[in-house]
């Protein structure tokens, strides 16, 4: 009996089939339950934190968006275990500049108090929680360089979303980004994203990824237009 060749399986559709639908089944065992990842952030020391501390505020991640006429933002992207990050927004007040000295900051990096009127907030830092899939880059170990700027972006985005009028279309035009460590999947990270700079109807916007024991693990900085019909910058 001639032997079939691995290859010449593999071009048999049922063959095929099967070995798509044994991945997928794979990809649903290895990813966690949603209300698993959920109790784990919630026993945190960092979620506990941002919970307890009277400078932070909870921030409704949808409920941003939603009052803009478009945003860079997927958070999405860990559709399989349909889990928001923790978002908090920081007041406006000294504290939250101490969170950016765990490296040093350029003084013009530092979070800026100009605003726009009619704008949603006004919320110049926020700091998210986030748990990495073991699938979301569709491997596990360590996520691709493409994820981490979809994660950059949703961050960013969503800062600039906090500091501009309500309806206001959101569009990052430039990312510029340092890969210090590797980002590891079945993590939880913390992002802290801050608004540093207005430029006529420009954002700039700063981000830095870290472990939870306050390892950095990348930083990037972007150019985010924002767009109105009528726009006031207040001077």
């Amino acid at each position: 009996m001639a032997l079939t060749s691995a290859s010449s399986l593999l071009n048999q559709p049922s063959i095929v089939s099967a070995a798509i639908l044994a991945r997928r089944l794979f990809d649903m065992w290895r990813t966690r339950d949603a209300a698993d990842i959920i109790r784990e952030r919630a026993s945190l020391p960092a979620v506990d934190k941002l919970t307890n501390n009277p400078e932070c505020t909870p921030v409704d991640i949808n409920a941003v968006l939603n009052n803009t006429a478009g945003c860079n933002s997927h958070f999405d992207y860990q559709a399989a275990s349909k889990v928001l990050p923790l978002a908090f927004g920081w007041n406006n007040s000294s504290e939250f500049t101490q969170q950016l000295l765990t490296s040093t900051i350029p003084t013009d990096r530092m979070p800026c108090t100009r605003r726009f009127d009619n704008m949603q907030l006004h919320i110049p830092m926020v700091t998210l929680i986030d748990h990495i899939n073991d699938n979301v880059s569709g491997h596990p170990g360590l996520i691709h360089g493409g994820m981490t700027t979809v994660i950059a972006h949703s961050s960013m985005s969503l800062v600039a979303a906090l500091n501009s009028p309500k309806n206001a279309q959101i569009t990052p035009l430039s990312l510029n980004m340092d890969y210090r460590k590797p980002i590891r999947t079945s993590d939880f990270v913390k992002i802290h994203t801050w608004l540093y700079q207005h430029r006529d109807n420009e954002l700039k916007v700063a981000v830095h990824f870290y472990n939870l024991k306050d390892e950095m693990l990348v930083e990037a900085v972007s150019d985010i237009a924002v767009r109105t019909p009528s726009l006031v910058l207040q001077k």
